[in-house]
């Protein structure tokens, strides 16, 4: 049963386990989903294979969890000085929303191995719920890179409800699937026939119709630029939008034809791992190529003592251009300059 298909593992339980269910609105709750970590080990049968069981299953979440602290509290901290630095670009407060929905997950799985802790229904929609936050950062970031690369091109604006209507409906099948915690399948929910079609019809057409873009600016970076083109790419953010694009389209079908069994869902947090790291890594790129230009620029319009200066790496100060200027003047001057001359210079 270790990686039993949804059939499999629904064949195990009771089928008329909806008559005596707590309901939450039209949504029933599975009795097996309404306990914690703390409570699914109070719950053994005293064998010593049952209690292996239920161990390596709580385990095998605090590897997760573990993984996900790991990946998002640095992504936090970066996050907020994105945030401090550009506070009204829309990059950075996605990179933010993304670390804090990973923060929140993890602090939900750690507390449920605690008295009154939340249950493993309450931490799947959690997760549910962290994980569309993450695709919404993430689409709307990509969507805007190919807006702008593809010359404002508006037709990608129809992607926008799309983007919107994903999360809804996506959230709303997974909680109205029954979540369980049993030992061979840890916390899991019971998805829908429909659900992971349903999730490729949603991501799949957005996702190909973005790596096209992608792709078609870098053929024409390279035959622009030639072997130069790499070095644009990486620097403009296009290869890192195509590795979060790919990244996503890879598990998205993975999870349609279910090669992990029930687990296969458990590869949306993998995606969710790897969309994190590298979308933070897109915009501090993004940032340091900014930042780079906007010297540049300065650069460009000073005096030419002063971009020397500059171009050297010292902090220009409020009189650096003056001494500067004051310098070139008195290399320039006669070999013997009278003293006034020489104070006129310098003022």
């Amino acid at each position: 049963m270790r990686l039993a298909s949804r059939a499999q593992v629904l064949a195990t339980l009771d089928p008329n386990w909806r008559q005596n269910a707590t309901w939450f609105g039209n949504i029933p709750l599975h009795p097996l989903g309404e306990q914690s970590f703390l409570e699914f080990f109070e719950r053994t049968d005293g064998s010593l294979f049952d209690i292996r069981e239920r161990n390596q299953a709580v385990f095998r979440h605090f590897i997760i969890i573990t993984v996900a602290m790991i990946v998002f509290v640095p992504n936090l901290a970066k996050s907020l000085r994105l945030v401090r630095a550009r506070p009204r670009t829309m990059a950075p407060i996605c990179c933010l929303l993304q670390s804090i929905a990973g923060i929140m997950c993890v602090v939900a799985t750690m507390a449920s191995v605690f008295p009154g802790g939340p249950s493993c229904r309450m931490l799947s929609w959690i997760s549910n719920s962290a994980g569309r936050i993450s695709d919404v950062c993430v689409s709307a970031v990509l969507l805007q890179k190919a807006y702008l690369v593809h010359r404002r091109s508006r037709w990608l604006l129809a992607f926008i409800p799309v983007i919107v209507a994903t999360p809804i409906v996506l959230l709303y099948f997974s909680w109205a699937s029954p979540t369980i915690m049993t030992p061979y399948t840890g916390c899991v929910f019971i998805y829908d026939d429909a659900y992971p079609w349903m999730r490729f019809g949603f991501h799949a057409p957005m996702n190909i119709a973005l790596t096209s873009i992608f792709l078609i600016v870098a053929v024409r970076h390279y035959r622009q630029f030639g072997s130069g083109a790499w070095h644009r790419l990486t620097r403009d953010g296009i290869l890192i939008g195509l590795a979060l694009l790919l990244s996503s389209l890879l598990c998205t079908m993975l999870i349609t034809f279910e090669v992990m069994g029930v687990f296969s869902i458990l590869l949306t947090s993998v995606d969710w791992y790897i969309s994190s790291l590298l979308l933070l890594a897109h915009v501090k790129g993004s940032r340091k190529h900014t930042s780079n230009a906007s010297v540049d620029v300065k650069s460009k319009h000073a005096s030419p003592p002063y971009r020397e200066l500059n171009d050297s790496g010292l902090h220009p100060g409020p009189l650096l251009p003056r001494v500067a200027a004051s310098i070139t003047a008195l290399n320039r001057m006669p070999a013997s300059p009278s003293h006034e001359n020489s104070a006129a210079y310098m003022l």
